[in-house]
């Protein structure tokens, strides 16, 4: 049994227990309430409601952590799709927004203090500008001023540490980063940010914010994700104009059903669960006959995955395929050790110790956790898995 702190109004309906019924029992305090699937234990009010989700695979905890168990990977398997996706997307971070007031024009109204949101983690900062936009530089500049500003020259900067914070990476991503870089002192909840409505500087290494330019850059790691995972781009070549636009506004929206009725067509459903005694796979080849049938996470020729490690080291682009070739699946451990051996020794060494941890969307991943479980449930919207180095034991 494992426990989490969330919301409780958007639960998939694979979970069974009503909106109304959760609701009522939020409020109830010093109770346990259990259904089928759910324990709801609120201890007082000065803890979060704590809820016990069985036969779920990554869950979903408070603000951004995710708990998972990896010893269950049958009770992983007994979770749709649809349930352990909508986990990963209903994640977000608290923000706090304030405006550099160096950059304030004469006139502004320089009393209002912050405008605070809960984010969601798959989403991108540019569409975030048009409600910083209305509630809080709106609030402070006069009408001249706002209508002379130039949406593109807005940008964003982690306040306490000054780094600039990347529009074209999600959300979630850029939070798990700047954890695993900075001093916990430096970074707590909300996510406090500094918004800076002067173009940005040629050091900070950043491109005019804009959402067209947002939507481009997605569709192209999109695309990317595509050609890594099965050989070709022919599934997102393939999906009509107005697929491509929904797979966009599902996520400008927050839309699970919206995003995932086309995401569905791109990423892979969840492999069955592994044993060791089970017959050797081999990951499917893409051919004309076979593009309109999704396979399994294991029958991809590679698994797109990206490792950010901390203090600002390049990015390392792994293509790591899901199965090895004896036919057996891979786990991140052993993707890791071939990637990054100083910090993910072998298995089977017993003369070096691990000096890493591996996040992804937020929680600690288990090194034994498959390569394709993890590229169909807990990738970003772009189909990415990012995974996020904590060094340290």
């Amino acid at each position: 049994m494992q426990s989490i702190n969330l919301h409780i109004k958007n639960f998939p309906p694979e979970i069974n227990l009503e909106p109304n019924q959760a609701d009522q029992y939020w409020d109830q305090v010093g109770r346990s309430i259990e259904t089928n699937n759910i324990r709801i234990s609120i201890p007082n009010h000065n803890q979060t409601p704590k809820l016990d989700i069985r036969g779920y695979g990554p869950i979903l905890a408070q603000h951004t952590t995710f708990r998972m168990d990896p010893s269950n990977s049958h009770s992983m398997s007994k979770s749709s799709p649809t349930a352990l996706r909508s986990l990963i997307w209903e994640g977000s971070i608290p923000i706090s927004f304030v405006l550099e007031p160096s950059e304030l024009p004469p006139g502004s109204d320089r009393g209002v203090e912050a405008f605070y949101t809960s984010a969601p983690r798959m989403s991108y900062l540019s569409l975030l500008v048009p409600i910083v936009k209305s509630n809080l530089i709106g609030l402070c500049l006069d009408d001249n001023a706002l209508f002379t500003l130039k949406e593109e020259n807005i940008w964003f900067e982690h306040a306490p540490s000054k780094v600039a914070l990347k529009w074209h990476w999600p959300i979630g991503l850029i939070y798990d980063t700047l954890l695993a870089s900075l001093p916990a002192s430096s970074l707590g909840l909300p996510l406090q940010v500094t918004v800076h409505l002067n173009p940005v500087p040629a050091d900070k290494g950043l491109l005019p914010n804009a959402v067209s330019v947002c939507r481009e850059a997605f569709m192209s790691q999109v695309k990317e994700a595509d050609f890594v995972r099965w050989g070709s781009t022919r599934r997102v070549t393939n999906l009509r104009q107005r697929e491509a636009e929904s797979l966009w506004e599902g996520l400008v929206e927050h839309d699970f059903d919206k995003f995932w009725l086309v995401a569905s067509k791109l990423i892979p459903i969840p492999p069955s669960p592994s044993s060791l005694h089970s017959a050797p796979m081999t990951p499917a080849q893409p051919t004309n006959s076979s593009i309109d049938r999704m396979p399994d996470g294991n029958g991809v020729r590679n698994v797109p995955m990206r490792i950010y490690l901390p203090d600002n080291i390049p990015v390392m682009q792994a293509q790591s395929g899901p199965v090895d070739e004896n036919g057996r699946r891979v786990t991140l451990g052993a993707a890791l050790a071939d990637l990054a051996p100083s910090l993910f020794p072998e298995p089977s060494s017993t003369s070096k110790r691990r000096l890493a941890r591996a996040f992804i969307q937020g929680v600690q991943v288990p090194l034994e956790t498959e390569l394709g479980w993890l590229g169909a449930v807990m990738c970003c919207a772009d189909g990415w898995v990012a995974v996020v180095i904590h060094l340290g034991r």
